[in-house]
């Protein structure tokens, strides 16, 4: 597991003779040779996991993939939607220099998703309006976005309608964005070819996800 970038992945074998398929996650954090994923119980195979026992044996496969690539001297803003704070996780913890983070999730209960990532006060918006910011995440960069010193770059995790409304939001100044996609997988190694997304390469419009992803530049991909 040497070398892992931010952003790159792993495909998880789930402990339960009812799912198949390897499991795509974020490498959440990496440190000291333990690995960390996060992830919210939404199918079978999440629930599989959750009730994993302690000390339960797990196939990893990874890390695969392409990460975040970082500019010298650019401001870094982070955005998240959701789980997707995952895949940014290990990228803020690498980030030098000044940096931002907005995050935007459906309600406070959630909120606790941050608590052991950063140690500053991170922008944050909820659907519902019960902690920080009433809106998206998104509605809460257009409220910042002229103040943040430029420089800058952003990275995103989240949602795919979060990154139509973040390319419009910076379609005037263009801001250099890097979007972590999520997509379901079934092997990870570019063989399977069932993670191919359109992109505006005139010469090979079809990128696979966990190949030539999972990190795109936003202004390369079709949404």
């Amino acid at each position: 597991m040497a070398g892992i970038r931010p952003g790159q992945f792993v495909m998880l074998k789930v402990p339960s003779s009812e799912v198949f398929l390897r499991r795509p996650f974020s490498v959440y954090d990496y440190r000291r040779g333990l690995l960390s994923v996060l992830y919210k119980v939404a199918g079978k195979g999440t629930a599989a996991l959750a009730g994993a026992r302690a000390r339960q044996r797990v196939m990893v496969l990874g890390p695969l993939g392409n990460g975040f690539t970082v500019r010298a001297g650019h401001e870094a803003i982070v955005v998240a939607g959701g789980i997707g704070i995952a895949g940014v996780s290990l990228l803020w913890s690498k980030l030098r220099g000044k940096k931002s983070l907005f995050w935007g999730c459906a309600s406070d209960a959630e909120a606790g998703l941050v608590n052991d990532m950063i140690s500053c006060e991170p922008y944050v918006s909820t659907m519902d309006g019960s902690l920080g910011c009433k809106g998206s995440v998104v509605d809460l960069l257009a409220q910042h976005i002229t103040a943040l010193k430029r420089p800058a770059q952003i990275f995103a995790c989240g949602p795919e309608p979060m990154f139509v409304s973040l390319r419009d939001l910076l379609k005037d100044e263009r801001i250099p964005c890097q979007v972590l996609l999520e997509e379901r997988m079934a092997c990870g190694l570019g063989v399977c070819f069932g993670c191919v997304r359109k992109t505006l390469d005139e010469a090979e419009p079809y990128k696979r996800v966990c190949k030539e992803g999972p990190v795109f530049d936003l202004w390369q991909i079709s949404l």
